[in-house]
């Protein structure tokens, strides 16, 4: 659900270069006044609270990525609440101030859009896609505003939170389970507990503690949850905190309003300065253990976004009797990650791809593995560089770098290994 957010904060608010970002609070707009449960808070609360003296801090600090990775840290929020994490652009057919001109930008605006999502402003409000916003984008009377959901959070309590984020999804909206089962495409659930409201002046009723699985809604057609990559460049746009309404409505439901916003700009690969792209580590990360990539067929279209795909396969050790169940599975490639949650068959069938696990038989410990991308868009290294591959079983990192043989195609670049 996309709303339109006003250019006002552009007005009094000075562009912050990615590193730290302070979010300023939007004073007015159709908020919600019911926690990620539906429980509504008490009156006192509804008609005292507003965002303007909200205390919220984003600090960027993983350089090199391909996108915005960090920690939130929040104080004044509503509580038991949840938050979307967003990038919206700044039409310059929006811009009606000198101060909304100067911070136009159409090409980070369309960036986001084919990303994430439209929203047509005018002249009929509402929801738009790609054929909308190709048929009309160069009518003067129609405005569209590219928005990308990157992450989520949400709130303790007291309204705070302290929280890291990895902004590498595009999510079409957030849902509880109990609403909507998640399916294999969409986001991972986030457990969350509400603690009993006895003693908490937000609220009026005492209602005992309560428990609720949240996740972000894969937006169809856009990069598969985890898997999101950006494009090399620089990028003007705003950050903003959107609440999340649960698709509820009627009295204190709220409307996905924006809460807090402020200007930014970037670099992609993500750097803590404008100073230009951080090349991405390749050296492995702390405590990896050893992988052994076997085979492996990587194809890169650099000059399109979703084209890229690849196979590997490879083995590694685990202990005897290794349940895969539910096993939570990060792959990097290439500076892409991509998510499973595997199956009592150690498989996990993605958007844009799949991985499958075969543990160690009885009393052995080798493991292999077979991971395959498609719809991908992959950071293409330097020439002779070495091509790294990263997989994250639950809490252990298995690494290697090899130097796959590369042959440059009309249209696209081949990369190939097989283990000697």
């Amino acid at each position: 659900m996309g709303r339109r957010v006003l250019l006002l904060l552009l007005l009094f608010c000075a562009v912050a270069n990615a590193g730290d970002v302070t979010l300023q609070g939007i004073p007015s707009g159709d908020f919600r006044f019911k926690d990620i449960g539906g429980q509504v808070f008490g009156q006192n609360f509804i008609s005292s609270f507003s965002y303007p003296p909200s205390n919220v801090k984003v600090t960027f600090d993983q350089p090199g990525l391909k996108y915005l990775a960090g920690l939130i840290t929040a104080t004044g929020l509503k509580p038991n609440f949840a938050y979307q994490i967003k990038l919206i652009g700044n039409p310059s057919k929006a811009a009606t101030t000198d101060a909304e001109r100067a911070a136009a930008d159409d090409a980070t605006n369309e960036a986001l859009g084919r990303l994430g999502r439209w929203w047509r402003s005018t002249p009929s409000a509402g929801n738009a896609n790609d054929a909308d916003y190709d048929a009309h984008k160069n009518d003067p009377a129609y405005i569209y505003e590219g928005y990308l959901l990157i992450a989520f959070f949400v709130t303790d309590s007291a309204g705070n939170a302290s929280v890291r984020f990895e902004g590498n999804n595009s999510f079409h909206v957030l849902w509880r389970v109990d609403q909507r089962p998640r399916s294999s495409a969409d986001g991972p659930a986030l457990p969350v507990t509400v603690p009993a409201t006895s003693g908490n002046s937000a609220y009026d009723a005492a209602v005992g503690e309560r428990s609720y699985s949240l996740y972000g809604e894969w937006e169809p057609t856009r990069a598969a949850p985890g898997a999101l990559q950006m494009a090399n460049g620089h990028y003007r746009c705003r950050l903003v905190l959107t609440e999340e309404s649960f698709h509820d409505f009627g009295t204190n439901a709220g409307n996905w309003n924006a809460a807090l916003s402020a200007p930014m700009e970037f670099d992609i690969p993500f750097a803590l300065s404008n100073s230009g792209p951080v090349e991405p580590p390749v050296t492995p990360p702390d405590s990896a253990l050893p992988l052994s990539v076997e085979a492996l067929r990587v194809t890169v279209n650099p000059g399109k976004t979703l084209r890229d795909r690849g196979v590997i396969s490879g083995s590694l050790k685990l202990p005897a009797g290794f349940a895969v169940e539910n096993l939570e599975v990060q792959t990097t490639v290439l500076g892409t990650p991509q998510s499973f949650v595997l199956d009592k068959r150690g498989r996990d069938v993605i958007g844009q791809g799949s991985f499958e696990l075969r543990p160690p038989r009885k009393d052995q410990t080798d493991a292999t593995f077979k991971l395959r991308s498609r719809r991908m868009t992959y950071s293409l290294p330097a020439a002779d560089a070495p091509l790294t591959v990263t997989v994250k079983l639950g809490a252990d990192t298995y690494f290697q770098s090899l130097l796959p043989v590369r042959k440059t195609r009309p249209h696209s670049v081949l990369f190939s290994y097989k283990q000697p």
